[in-house]
């Protein structure tokens, strides 16, 4: 019955050595069954659940009654593993408990499915969030647009008009992004040609400021001509989204900002590659494997978890891709986004494939 029983079963010494195990858990494991017999838990399970699951196996021996539920956690190959675990004691005739025996059971595609679903609720609830702040925020904005039409058709001297300009831009910018409810795939506006270089300028020419409070120095190092069939708003968006973690991560001390767009190509596409590398204090390599997940921050109170995934959703729509590569430790840290766009640009009718990856460096 053991041997056949869909589900993982184990016997265990008072030396936490396996002394029985059906075939159903040695496939669990990923070891042989004979790798089982007379190895103790810390030699198949990694040493937090082993230690866990130990110290339950200890307080059965002890008090004779048995624990239920038991949650054992572990990442295995930079992926969660989680198992549910029931312990009760195995008697001799004389009442003595001579072994532990454990009903275990994988349940990692369960907790990764109520990840999943707490995931859409939350992002649910952002959208409707979302809708109703746009449809508050949508009033003082045209009044704004208005505004600045007005101001534009007075005489200007060269500088203040091209900062008015550059004022129109971020309001039709934001205009965007509240229609767009923090990106739900509400389009508003079409595709066309733009300069990728003249993007970059616009949203480094925000950064001024802050640049020079940081007392960052900034190297810019890219093409004056780079057309991209795309959404302008949206590439802002992204940019500004990769410059302002970057300045984030920098010390008060300063350091450098590295601003890259030229053209490339990538698997033997033509394209464009745009690259934000900064000498912040880096990214370890648990938080890498979460950065583009929804509402996962390293900024504590200051974060929304939003930023990175929502250019991550801007990569993807443009068929690009995106590298990370991060040195957290060191005596040299610092942080470098890599963008692939293809020269094709945004091609509505198809879906891309997951953006991302991270790369230790």
């Amino acid at each position: 019955m053991l041997a056949n029983a869909p589900i993982g079963f184990a016997f265990f010494d008072r030396k936490y050595r396996f002394v029985r195990v059906n075939q159903f858990l040695a496939d669990m494991n990923g070891y042989s069954f004979a790798l089982h017999l007379g190895r103790s838990i810390a030699g198949v399970l990694p040493p937090s659940a082993a230690a866990k699951l130990e110290h339950t196996i200890e307080a059965v021996f002890r008090s004779g009654a048995p624990v239920r539920n038991l949650e054992l956690a572990w990442e295995h190959d930079g992926r969660p593993r989680s198992w549910l675990a029931h312990l009760y004691p195995v008697r001799t005739e004389s009442e003595a408990t001579r072994w532990v025996g454990a009903i275990l059971v994988d349940t990692t595609e369960q907790k990764r499915g109520e990840e999943t679903l707490r995931r859409t609720e939350k992002l649910a609830a952002t959208g409707r969030l979302a809708a109703s702040i746009a449809h508050e925020i949508n009033n003082p904005l045209e009044a704004v647009t208005n505004l600045l039409y007005l101001i534009r058709q007075e005489d200007l001297s060269p500088e203040t008009a091209r900062f008015a300009e550059l004022a129109q831009q971020e309001v039709t910018r934001v205009s965007e992004i509240t229609q767009q409810t923090l990106r739900f795939y509400r389009q508003s506006t079409l595709p066309a040609v733009s300069n990728v270089s003249e993007l970059l300028d616009s949203v480094l020419t925000l950064h001024l400021g802050r640049l020079q409070t940081l007392q960052v120095d900034l190297q810019r190092d890219y093409e004056a001509d780079l057309p991209l069939f795309c959404f302008a708003g949206e590439l802002r968006q992204l940019f500004a989204n990769l410059i302002g973690n970057a300045l984030d991560a920098m010390t008060p001390d300063g350091g450098r900002l590295i601003v890259r767009a030229h053209s490339s190509h990538q698997n033997g596409v033509a394209g464009i590659r745009v690259s934000v590398a900064d000498t912040g204090c880096g990214i370890s390599e648990d938080a890498r494997r979460h950065i583009f997940e929804p509402f996962f921050t390293t900024k504590e109170a200051t974060g929304t978890g939003l930023g990175l995934w929502v250019s991550e959703q801007i990569v993807r729509k443009h068929h690009g891709s995106v590298r990370v590569r991060s040195r957290s430790t060191g005596a040299t840290t610092g942080t470098v986004f890599s963008i692939f766009f293809p020269a094709t640009g945004v091609e509505p009718d198809t879906e891309a494939e997951p953006a991302s990856e991270t790369v230790s460096s």
